[in-house]
């Protein structure tokens, strides 16, 4: 009789270990951990009566009160149990998100219905005796309809190893073995116990599952963003893949937050890490006011996506949209960390209505926000599938290969007038790519495309080459013009060989290093290192000299400026802008007052109206550049503008 309890009291202490891992490891947010918790309750709860029934059953005959109690556990033990491989099939349904075949009544009836009549021979056995017996002289004893239980349990068995075998598709062999020992240690467990009924090992192989699964499905630190405590970036692409297959519709409304990288470095990595959880707080608890079923994920630096069940919103999910997309601007404005807040843009994509496929639904996720334009806060997929924006968007790593291969990019100059003198003094050169298809893209749309996919590079050397050689082609000087400016990104300023590789350009076109003026962007300052330093170090030493583009888009400060060779600073046409009203004319007016103190010249970009222009030559500005004097023009249209 000892072998009665002993695997019931090994598969206790697994049961409270499991869900102790479960809370230590904050496992139990969102629908398919909370199914697993269940089930583990479920599942100690069972064998805490079973081992009850047992333990009684060790002190025959029983007293009245001892049979009662023995009476009640087995019938609880017959309820629990069965329950558990009920609930192990909806965990796994929700796992691999195919539940929402269960949202029509019909089909949760036809699911639960073997399982009712369990519940029926158990309220009649009272009366027939069928199911089992429980007398003080034998204790339990089984009847003929306990095989309707066990064929009960098998069938449901059946049915979830069967679903398992469909999912060998698209789940991972690690977890679907995982999940299918359930199923394997099952029928061990009942093949052992129908031929030894004293060899009680259902309740120890179930444990034994459990633990096998939270080692190897639900495991939060491969899913989770250990900064933020959500579910990171690979775990949604697995989710957004897996609903896919099996067609589950969903809503996936799409949070990037355009200025985050500014931010967290502005902030800090802490205090940036509390406000992504604040925000996400804001919309998980609109989520539980309206009964919806909301995943969320993150993508450092500042994307949030979030998963919503279709069948769980219904027809009213047009207003369910305004509403959260509303909740995200106010989260963003309301809830402030040293005074700034994150620059949202929202995408909504309607699954399986808009796209179908799990790439392209990854991809308009990263590349929405290129898709609209910028004061636009929010878009449904379905107004920019098939348009001309998405469509290059879609395709734009061919097209950058193709222009890479096929040079199908060309130079554009915009001058740059000098105040002082009235004169052109200098030029920017800026990249414009021509495809063959799709004909002129905006350098907005494919730079930041070209910097994802790690192309920046060759497109920088391109720029190089060309500029070089038109200097090289063109007596600039004769031209009015001083230098020709050169933006350097990120990318180039990391590279280790990079002074070598602009000596050799200068050497090969005999061009002089006053002949050439390099733009770097604040977004540098992110990456500032050895290489960085050392690079700009060496091109000083060259004799270039360097302007700090796009000022005022960014968290500058003096210290950063004075870090730098930086002889121009350029201001961001965004703070030229601002001039139309009183307090942005203070704001550049100090900016370029402060500059003056520490013997800066000051280039304003996106001058347009002559009211711009008098009010920044009154303000001691030195150099206008946009389109009020010119657009950036080809080559042969840009020397024939010039006076």
């Amino acid at each position: 009789m000892g072998n009665l309890l002993a695997f019931n009291m090994c598969a206790i202490p697994i049961y409270i270990i499991i869900l102790c891992a479960t809370f230590v490891r904050k496992t139990t947010k969102g629908i398919v951990n909370r199914w697993f918790i269940m089930m583990v309750i479920v599942s100690l709860a069972t064998t805490i009566v079973d081992l009850i029934a047992d333990g009684y059953e060790l002190i025959l005959p029983l007293e009245p009160m001892q049979l009662q109690i023995v009476t009640v556990a087995n019938y609880l033990y017959f309820i629990l149990r069965n329950a558990t491989v009920v609930l192990y099939l909806f965990f796994l349904f929700t796992l691999t998100r195919t539940d929402f075949h269960l949202h029509s009544r019909t089909s949760k009836y036809l699911l639960l219905a073997p399982y009712a009549v369990i519940i029926l021979l158990l309220a009649t056995n009272p009366i027939h005796h069928k199911a089992f017996t429980t007398t003080a002289e034998h204790g339990y004893a089984r009847g003929p309809l306990i095989l309707v239980f066990y064929t009960i349990s098998i069938g449901y068995a059946l049915i979830g190893t069967g679903y398992l075998a469909y999912c060998a598709r698209f789940l991972r062999s690690g977890k679907w073995l995982a999940l299918i020992s359930m199923y394997v240690l099952t029928f061990i467990a009942i093949f052992i116990q129908f031929f030894n009924s004293q060899l009680l090992v259902e309740m120890f192989s179930t444990a034994i599952a459990f633990l096998i699964v939270i080692l190897l499905v639900l495991r939060p630190e491969e899913i989770t963003d250990s900064n933020v405590g959500l579910p990171c970036w690979k775990a949604y692409q697995e989710e957004i893949r897996k609903l896919t297959l099996v067609r589950y519709p969903a809503q996936i409304l799409i949070t990037r937050f355009l200025n985050a990288t500014q931010i967290r470095a502005y902030l800090g990595e802490e205090r940036y890490n509390q406000y992504i959880k604040r925000i996400a707080e804001q919309l998980a608890l609109y989520a539980k006011e309206k009964h919806l079923r909301l995943d969320i994920y993150y993508e450092a630096p500042g994307t949030i996506y979030w998963l919503l069940d279709a069948g769980s919103i219904g027809e009213d999910f047009e207003a369910d949209f305004l509403e959260m997309n509303r909740r995200i601007e106010d989260a963003t404005q309301n809830i402030k960390i040293l005074g700034v807040h994150l620059n949202p843009r929202v995408c909504l994509i309607q699954y399986p209505q808009d796209l179908t496929k799990a790439d392209d639904i990854i991809h308009l996720g990263h590349e929405f926000h290129g898709l609209i334009p910028k004061d636009m806060l929010s878009v449904r997929a379905k107004h920019l599938v098939g348009t001309r924006h998405y469509e290059i968007g879609s395709k734009m790593g061919f097209i950058l290969s193709q222009a890479i291969i096929l040079q199908n990019f060309e130079m554009h100059y915009q001058p740059i007038y000098c105040l002082n003198d009235g004169t052109f003094h200098s030029a920017e050169a800026l990249i414009r790519l021509k495809d063959a298809c799709y004909g002129s893209i905006s350098p907005e749309f494919f730079i930041p495309a070209a910097e994802s996919r790690g192309l920046i590079l060759p497109i920088g050397e391109f720029v190089l080459e060309t500029v070089y050689r038109f200097i090289a082609e063109n007596d600039i000087a004769s031209l009015g013009l001083k230098y020709i400016e050169i933006n350097l990104s990120v990318a180039q300023c990391l590279e280790v060989g990079l002074p070598q590789k602009i000596y050799a350009l200068q050497e090969h076109y005999h061009v002089q290093p006053s002949q050439i003026n390099f733009e770097i962007t604040e977004t540098m300052y992110d990456n500032i290192g050895t290489i960085v330093d050392a690079n700009i170090d060496a091109l000083k030493d060259m004799g270039y000299t360097f302007s700090l583009d796009d000022y005022g888009t960014g968290y500058s400060n003096i210290q950063r400026i004075l870090r730098l060779p930086l002889s121009l600073i350029k201001l961001d046409k965004s703070l030229i802008e601002e001039t139309a009203n009183e307090q942005g004319k203070s704001i550049v007016k100090n900016t370029i007052a402060m500059m003056k103190d520490i013997k800066k010249q000051i280039v304003a970009e996106g001058v347009e109206t002559q009211e711009q222009l008098d009010f920044l030559k009154s303000v001691g500005c030195d150099y206008i550049q946009g389109f009020f004097f010119s657009r950036p023009l080809p080559q042969d249209i840009f020397i024939k503008s010039l006076p």
